[in-house]
Parts: C-alpha cells; structure tokens; sequence
C-alpha cells in the first residue's frame, strides 16, 4: 500500500506542475487552457484517493484532516472556476485566479505540517 501512496503522490504533485506548465504558456495572453483544466482534475481526484489511502491503511500516517479539508475547498473553488470559465477567449483574467489558488494549495501542502 506504501508504494502506491507513494506513486499516487508523485502522480498528484505531476498534475500541479502541468497546472502551473499550462498557466505559464498563456501567460501573456491568459486563458484556461486544458492543461489546466484537467491538470486541476486529475490533482482533485489524486488527492482525495491519497487521502483515502492514507485514513484507510495502517502503512501511512493518517492525514491531517483539516489540512486536508482546506486544501479540499481551495481545489474546489480553483476547480470551478477553470472549468466554468474555460471557453471565454483570452484574456481570460480568472486564469490568474485559478493560477494563485493552485500556488496557496501548493503552499498549504508544503508548509501546514
């Protein structure tokens, strides 16, 4: 069970950076572009397995679920608003919205012990 939580958790921390990849290629011009789109899906659906496996198996710490919760309702909001407003031309200036959530949850990830 460790190493798909470890598997899984590299595969959710990919699909961040093809968030971010996607943000920075239509930066000039910012729209939401599909790589966010669906970078912000699979990181959604990733985190809520790790999180799963980590309540349900004795091999992994359990996770702190507040942290957790936060990060939850940060990728929802991000979520939203990516797929709602993904057909708007550029500028599309919720890209830069959606961009600064993924950096807080990136943030809450790596400093909310």
């Amino acid at each position: 069970m460790e190493t798909l939580y470890e598997i899984l958790t590299w595969l959710h921390i990919a699909a961040w950076v093809v968030v971010l990849l996607g943000y920075l290629k239509d930066v000039r011009g910012p729209a939401i572009n599909l790589w966010m789109a669906h970078g912000l899906t699979v990181a959604f659906v990733l985190g809520i397995a790790l999180v799963g496996i980590a309540s349900a198996s004795d091999a992994v710490n359990d996770p702190n679920n507040a942290r957790a919760g936060v990060k939850l309702v940060v990728t929802l909001v991000a979520l939203g608003l990516a797929h709602s407003t993904r057909k708007r031309g550029a500028p599309n200036p919720l890209a830069h919205v959606v961009a600064a959530l993924v950096v807080v949850n990136v943030v809450l990830a790596y400093t909310w012990t």
